[in-house]
């Protein structure tokens, strides 16, 4: 049996689950961005592996399976929602805690955009200078520098939310 740190029954004990509401994204968003909170608390988290889960894993498990239940998903697909989700959590969780914000991973869209000068990459071309759009890879670029706070954390917060919802449309979508 693997013996987990202490603090990771605490942390997990940090949860304040909501009544769900029916809403699929609302719900998962909620227990996302607790996740996320606790987790860029405790850093060291993102560290620990379990083999086996104690009760506070089993209510964030179940909170979470809740959450998901109104998509109508069968079991494999429900337990998958769960895990993609929660490494999305931990992992942005993780990167922020190290410093990272959403503008600056991978080097920052400027720094993608210069790169794009210099190499063949058309799938990143297309995408970056929004050749169906009419936008520009200085465009992207752009929205880093307006992202607002100086830390990153609104463009993070956007970069968190947009992956959730990308996440959920792939896992659960719209009917």
């Amino acid at each position: 049996m693997v013996r987990l740190p202490a603090g990771s029954y605490r942390a997990g004990a940090e949860y304040r689950f909501a009544p769900l509401t029916g809403d699929v994204r609302a719900d998962v968003l909620d227990v996302a961005e607790q996740s996320r909170a606790i987790d860029r608390r405790h850093p060291w988290l993102s560290q620990v592996t379990a083999s086996t889960l104690g009760p506070n894993s089993m209510r964030y498990l179940d909170h979470l399976v809740g959450a998901l239940a109104p998509a109508g998903l069968d079991p494999t697909a429900t337990m998958t929602g769960v895990a993609l989700l929660s490494g999305w959590v931990t992992n942005f969780a993780a990167q922020e805690a190290a410093g990272v914000s959403a503008g600056a991973a991978g080097g920052g869209a400027a720094h993608i955009a210069a790169m794009l000068e210099h190499g063949d990459y058309p799938h990143l071309t297309a995408l970056m200078t929004g050749a169906s759009a009419g936008g520009s890879a200085g465009d992207v670029a752009d929205a880093d520098s307006r992202s607002g706070a100086d830390d990153g954390s609104d463009a993070n917060d956007r970069a968190f939310r947009a992956g959730i919802d990308a996440l959920l449309f792939g896992i659960a979508p719209t009917r």
